[in-house]
């Protein structure tokens, strides 16, 4: 939290981060969970102003949830904070529609029409998902993290708007995905922008070519071309189980036999 020495109120707006995105909150107007916690517990009369919340990323359902509780619970807490930026918090994408099991690890939201054959998905990082479980190194966030959220996109578009109603479960396949980074992504609110450039949709297979661009504070921060397939789970299954025996022999040739003396 970056507050002067000479300031006599507190700022009109805070937005929070997780705790892993320390080193951003040094910025005016930002503040870790942690800290936000921390005032929370001072008597309220020592906070001068009515503050208002909103949310970066790195938090989870439960950590917005919990904050909404301490405030709505307490009269004192509801005179100081104001929480709607928090309770109008984007839903996380279900699992069904991200192929996360783990709600942590769904890094995306519930994806929304924008337009024929375009999408609108809301980043929703939580900082205990995968990606981010070694560590966080600077203010921005991991490039790695940014394709995740990129490719939960195709899978819950797909699922969503082309999937819904079928009596099969699918199985997707890359064929081929290039992203270009445009600049730093930091942990405020950012959404996707999801275009279909091309479809091939037949009884067998459903083939498309996509663009996803990333964007924060109206700005492109990093676009993604996916070109995937999605196929009926029994078709692709049997085609990879003929593959992983062909390419474990394919192994065992080139391993020399040893010749016990």
């Amino acid at each position: 939290m970056n507050v002067h020495a000479n300031d006599t109120v507190m700022p009109a707006t805070f937005i929070i981060v997780a705790d892993k995105f320390a080193d951003f909150a040094i910025n005016a107007q930002t503040i870790t969970l942690s800290q936000l916690k921390a005032l929370m517990a001072l008597p309220t009369h020592l906070l001068q102003d009515r503050n208002r919340l909103l949310p970066g990323q790195g938090l989870s359902d439960d950590d917005c949830s919990e904050i909404v509780t301490l405030v709505e619970n307490s009269r004192g807490h509801e005179d100081r904070w104001d929480i709607t930026g928090l309770k109008a918090l984007p839903s996380r994408a279900e699992a069904k529609l991200s192929h996360k099991r783990k709600p942590c690890n769904t890094l995306i939201g519930t994806p929304r029409t924008d337009g024929l054959d375009q999408y609108r998905i809301d980043l929703c990082i939580d900082e205990a998902c995968e990606m981010m479980d070694d560590h966080q190194t600077g203010q921005h966030v991991q490039g790695m993290v940014l394709v995740e959220a990129a490719r939960q996109a195709f899978l819950a578009v797909t699922e969503k708007f082309f999937l819904q109603g079928m009596n099969h479960k699918s199985y997707f396949v890359i064929n081929d995905m290039q992203t270009r980074f445009l600049g730093f992504v930091f942990p405020l609110a950012a959404h996707m922008i999801y275009r279909i450039v091309d479809k091939d949709i037949n009884l067998r297979r459903q083939k498309f070519q996509v663009e996803i661009d990333l964007v924060q504070g109206s700005e492109v921060r990093a676009s993604t071309r996916f070109g995937f397939t999605a196929y009926p789970e029994e078709v692709i299954s049997a085609k990879e189980a003929e593959l992983a025996m062909v390419a474990t022999a394919q192994v065992l040739k080139t391993v020399q036999p040893q010749h016990v003396a």
